[in-house]
């Protein structure tokens, strides 16, 4: 098992209190899987935790951190069977993101091409 982060002693405390107050399917969830530790989903990527459903599924991220990806994501309806712990990456391994997501001057031009004048009002 790998922990990207380790908790402190006052995070587990309030993870443990948080789950406690949840739903059953939902405190189930966060009782396997916690927001710290890498897991591999079955398609090879390394993933973390976001969320957890109330049909028994969670939401994962897949980040440039621990894969190397075209692009990061969010990915929702990941059943638990799916998730099975593992190690960071290896040192030699190569990790990142080959499209990143555009900032500064890129957004601007992106904004522009979709003839958005401000950034809030893309959704």
């Amino acid at each position: 098992m790998a922990r990207f982060h380790e908790p402190t002693k006052k995070q587990l405390k309030g993870w443990k209190k948080w789950a406690a107050k949840r739903p059953p399917v939902i405190r189930a969830l966060a009782e396997r899987f916690d927001p710290w530790t890498l897991y591999r989903l079955d398609g090879g990527d390394r993933v973390h935790v976001l969320s957890f459903c109330e049909d028994g599924t969670v939401t994962v991220a897949v980040t440039r951190h621990f894969n190397l990806v075209i692009f990061e994501r969010q990915v929702f309806g990941i059943h638990p069977e799916q998730l099975s712990e593992c190690d960071l990456p290896s040192k030699d391994e190569p990790t990142g993101v080959l499209i990143p997501e555009p900032t500064g001057e890129d957004f601007a031009m992106v904004r522009e091409a979709m003839g958005v004048k401000h950034k809030h009002e893309i959704n």
